[in-house]
């Protein structure tokens, strides 16, 4: 079972996306807090998705109008401990991490779904979590949106971790379904 070494922190990336149908891929280091020799990790407790227009560098809060108000769009974010190129991946993929959804229907109407997929090692403090032994994550996001001259989607995730210190079985469990991961 794990044991936290530390509070929670959160780590953060963004990727700006400019073009309709072309996903864009951000990376989160991790090599600073997995330590394989003393079986340590990364516990990702939560994950959070964020969207907000950009426009010459300037971050709006209101997604309204970006695309047109009768614009339908859909936009998909993914996290996972596998580069699996810069393209979305399946949701039965075992390096998916957290995934989210933001739909825009003809009305303008916005909806958004987020989830993460959580391991079985145990209670890290009071949450289940998904821990990480690779030394980085991949963040992806594509939107149908073409825009039409209304702004940039800037998609952020931030996600809640902790160190944790896992049981040699634990670390080699995971080690090796992240190996088969890469498959």
């Amino acid at each position: 079972m794990p044991k936290a070494k530390t509070g929670a922190f959160y780590l953060t990336e963004q990727v700006l996306l400019t073009a309709a149908n072309t996903p864009v891929q951000g990376t989160i280091s991790l090599a600073s807090y997995v330590d394989v020799a003393s079986k340590q990790g990364i516990a990702v407790e939560q994950v959070d998705f964020m969207y907000q227009t950009e426009v010459g560098g300037a971050y709006l809060n209101a997604l309204g109008g970006i695309g047109g108000a009768s614009a339908y769009f859909n936009t998909g974010a993914q996290v996972t401990d596998v580069n699996r190129g810069v393209r979305t991946v399946s949701a039965a993929d075992r390096a998916l991490i957290g995934s989210a959804s933001l739909v825009q229907d003809t009305t303008g109407a916005l909806s958004h779904e987020s989830d993460l997929y959580p391991d079985n090692y145990g209670p890290v403090a009071t949450d289940e979590a998904r821990i990480v032994v690779n030394d980085q994550l991949f963040f992806t996001a594509e939107t149908s949106n073409n825009f039409s001259g209304t702004g940039n989607l800037a998609v952020t995730v931030r996600l809640k971790c902790r160190i944790v210190k896992l049981t040699e079985r634990d670390f080699m469990a995971i080690a090796i379904t992240s190996s088969a991961a890469d498959n």
